[in-house]
């Protein structure tokens, strides 16, 4: 018998604390390859604010664990990992995680995603 499929819901990214002066032009990646936002190069956001994302990710089983990158888009140099999510595929939700920041640089950016798996 085949294992059941599952797909991702990602509902909204809460930005609590914003590396930028007054805003972050934020973008989402998984497996190397830019999820959100779609149609454009990356999305500002403001401290204490939320973004609705409405995506979905599908085919995805259970027990595995699904990365998520939160990047900062630069005009002029190279765009800054800020940390990744990750998210455990287990059906339920919704759920939040909060954002486990690159090790190798300093970011005090603060990020929350919710999700949640069905």
């Amino acid at each position: 018998m085949p294992e059941a499929k599952f797909t991702l819901h990602l509902y909204r990214l809460f930005c609590h604390v914003v590396e930028e002066q007054g805003y972050d032009d934020v973008y989402l990646k998984a497996d190397g390859i830019k999820i959100w936002p779609v149609g454009k190069k990356q999305e500002p956001v403001h401290e204490d604010s939320i973004a609705e994302l409405d995506l979905q990710i599908v085919d995805l089983y259970a027990g595995q664990q699904y990365v998520i990158e939160l990047w900062d888009w630069d005009l002029i140099s190279a765009d800054d990992l800020y940390g990744t999510f990750t998210l455990p595929i287990e059906e339920g939700g919704p759920f939040t995680t909060d954002l486990v920041r690159n090790l190798k640089k300093t970011h005090k950016a603060h990020y929350t995603l919710e999700w949640g798996v069905y």
